[in-house]
């Protein structure tokens, strides 16, 4: 009962501060499948406030990677107690409209409007799209297709906040999603967080550690933060996955002789000269070896 509301709870919360957040780009949307916004739009902008705290602190009392918020537990039951009943209220009042679709209608909606949605994003009409999913996160609060396209959306038009709120959001439903979280490493990484990307792209190798790509990116950007020693064993592993890419040889091979390592620069060398023989660098990489002790 108590994970039900929990979930419901942190579901309205996200689309609370989402939808105010835009809700004049939404004025072309059906309001049928809006009522909330139509006849209580005072109401809700009220309450976002508190649904967006609260549902941190629900997070927080989760064990999710969310801020800590010092809040004491009789006042947090307190709190949880008066805002399950606030969507309980919601909810009735939405089935006395008889605006709660069928489950068939409810799929068949979705569906449209997500189709719809991409469609908007095929012709670069972003804000189109943005109000789409956005509705359709008003029919289902836990779609990932709509989580995931209303994020996409934010990357396409480099909102990078919002973005990174809507993956960190669906990285709570999804915890085991390393596409979602080599999404957060990238968009923390072009906001300058080098240790927050690392942190998100070993989480995602973690879960699926076959895909060379991320270990040849983990790889450079633990030589940012000077950690070329484990930067050195990210490498090694792309090589791994595909020992003739010149690409991960080349970065092997610097690696290498920033660690001071010859064996693994030279063997790095080796192969780099049999794939790609015309390499420019290889004269460059053959003197800086022959440094090493």
């Amino acid at each position: 009962m108590y994970f039900l509301l929990a979930t419901m709870f942190i579901s309205l919360a996200v689309m609370a501060v989402v939808i105010i957040r835009k809700f004049p780009q939404m004025a072309n949307v059906d309001v049928d499948n809006l009522p909330l916004e139509k006849e209580a739009k005072k109401k809700k902008e009220i309450m976002s406030r508190r649904i967006e705290a609260e549902g941190t602190v629900m997070l927080t009392k989760a064990g999710l990677l969310f801020r800590p918020i010092q809040k004491i537990w009789g006042k947090l039951q307190l709190q949880f107690r008066i805002y399950v009943g606030k969507i309980e209220r919601l909810l009735r009042r939405e089935e006395r409209k008889g605006n709660v679709l069928s489950a068939e209608d409810q799929e068949s909606k979705l569906n449209s409007l997500l189709n719809d949605a991409q469609m908007e994003i095929a012709t670069q009409n972003f804000d189109k799209a943005e109000s789409l999913f956005i509705a359709a996160i008003k029919i289902d609060p836990r779609s990932y297709e709509a989580y995931k396209g209303l994020a996409d959306t934010y990357l396409l038009k480099n909102s990078l906040e919002e973005a990174l709120e809507t993956y960190t959001f669906l990285l709570q439903l999804y915890p085991k999603d390393d596409d979602i979280m080599v999404k957060i490493a990238d968009i923390a990484e072009q906001k300058g967080d080098i240790q927050k990307a690392i942190d998100y792209l070993e989480r995602a190798i973690v879960i699926n550690d076959s895909l060379s790509p991320r270990f040849y990116h983990l790889a450079e950007l633990l030589v940012k933060v000077d950690q070329a020693d484990i930067a050195k064993e990210a490498i090694i592993s792309a090589v791994d996955l595909e020992p003739k890419n010149p690409k991960y040889l080349d970065l092997l091979i610097e690696i290498g002789i920033l660690c001071g390592d010859k064996d693994v620069a030279t063997k790095g060398f080796a192969e780099l000269r049999l794939v790609n023989p015309k390499n420019q660098k290889l004269q460059v990489f053959s003197d800086r070896i022959k440094t090493l002790t």
